[in-house]
């Protein structure tokens, strides 16, 4: 998995789980690599080298589209089997062509949990290299950093309740970002590089979920090295002079 690579002692998941820390959005599960030579999606690549504190980003609609669709952007690459809009990271309504929408993309992340009983955690500050632990305490469940070292690359979490799945989230600019289940006595290794994906999908009926595969041009975008820049999307159109949407990025700055 590109987003979040878990590894799981027992490989259990609750994809069933509800995390009231994403407003109810279900937790995704482990998705597995493609396999060798299988399509991917399109990649947006402008650099090498160390990404700074944060990412200056600008959403630019140069497209034809007339019908206002829904602009998504994700932590992970979302699962077809979900609601899209419940796991986007941002989304970006009523930008209309030749509009606009800067946002930020911060390094920085915390890390919060729903526990067995649907207790929302209070968000810890993580990073690269330290450990999580969500266990048992006298008033409740706690989660806390464990007084020991991961991999140098990953936050790794700990579920060391007795019984019980716990959500975890990391956020970026305090929204949901990237989301997992863990099992009890799971531990998990996250490794959050610094990715997102972009995708269209045309505005549904109030009430009916969008899933992931209702998100059309899916791009992964590398934000290594970039200190900024535009995200173009093009096409759209209605009938005959309809073309599919585009996603390109322009005007790049590095760190």
């Amino acid at each position: 998995m590109d987003t979040i690579t878990a590894k799981s002692a027992n490989g259990a998941s609750d994809p069933g789980l509800v995390s009231a820390l994403a407003e109810d959005v279900a937790v995704p599960p482990v998705e597995t690599p493609p396999a060798e030579g299988a399509s991917e999606k399109p990649l947006l690549a402008a650099g090498l080298g160390s990404t700074g504190p944060e990412v200056k980003l600008n959403f630019v609609n140069r497209s034809n589209d007339a019908s206002n669709v829904h602009v998504l952007l994700f932590g992970q690459p979302p699962s077809p089997e979900l609601d899209a809009i419940g796991q986007a990271w941002r989304v970006i309504d009523n930008c209309g062509p030749g509009w606009s929408h800067p946002f930020v993309w911060p390094v920085d992340v915390t890390l919060g949990v729903v526990d067995p009983n649907g207790n929302v955690s209070p968000q810890l500050d993580i990073a690269n290299g330290q450990v999580a632990e969500v266990v048992a305490g006298d008033a409740g469940t706690i989660l806390r950093r464990a007084d020991q070292q991961g991999p140098a690359s990953a936050i790794t979490v700990l579920n060391q309740l007795p019984q019980g799945f716990v959500a975890a989230a990391f956020f970026r600019d305090g929204k949901p970002y990237a989301r997992q289940a863990l099992a009890p006595h799971t531990t998990a290794v996250f490794a959050l590089p610094p990715k997102i994906w972009i995708g269209a999908a045309l505005r549904s009926e109030a009430g009916t979920a969008l899933g992931a595969d209702a998100v059309s041009a899916l791009t992964e975008i590398n934000l290594m090295g970039i200190a900024g820049a535009d995200i173009v999307m093009s096409g759209g159109g209605q009938g005959g002079d309809a073309r599919p949407f585009l996603f390109t990025l322009a005007n790049v700055t590095y760190a």
